[in-house]
């Protein structure tokens, strides 16, 4: 019984998985337009948690570089793709536990400008 490729298999599935993940910066970025647009404050919310999420990932990925590699385990591609989903994983719950609060900042300033734009708009009308 060859086996061989069931690991095969399973890398690319865990490949495609990892890539799934993550945010398209263009869909980002509509998401946040609509929700200034709209006056949505639910999705302007989202969206500014979502930015946090996003530059906590980077912010993240740069700090890790910064690490000397060890050769204690060696290197092979399921070690990077744990890593890359474990890093991941880190990165949201970071997120979903306030982050540094970017995201709160970053939604105040941006429904006070939709407020503004909303009164200006009416009082036109």
């Amino acid at each position: 019984m060859d086996i061989s490729k069931i690991g095969n298999n399973l890398m690319d599935s865990m490949i495609h998985e990892a890539k799934s993940i993550k945010v398209d910066e263009s869909d980002f970025e509509a998401r946040l337009q609509k929700a200034m647009d709209e006056g949505d404050k639910k999705a302007l919310k989202q969206a500014c948690a979502d930015f946090e999420s996003i530059f906590l990932s980077m912010l993240y990925k740069q700090m890790k570089a910064t690490i000397p590699k060890s050769d204690l385990v060696p290197a092979s591609a399921g070690r990077d793709i744990f890593e890359s989903m474990l890093d991941e994983k880190i990165v949201e719950k970071a997120a979903e536990s306030g982050g540094i609060g970017l995201a709160d900042s970053l939604y105040k300033q941006l429904s006070k400008q939709a407020e503004n734009r909303y009164k200006v708009a009416g009082e036109d009308e």
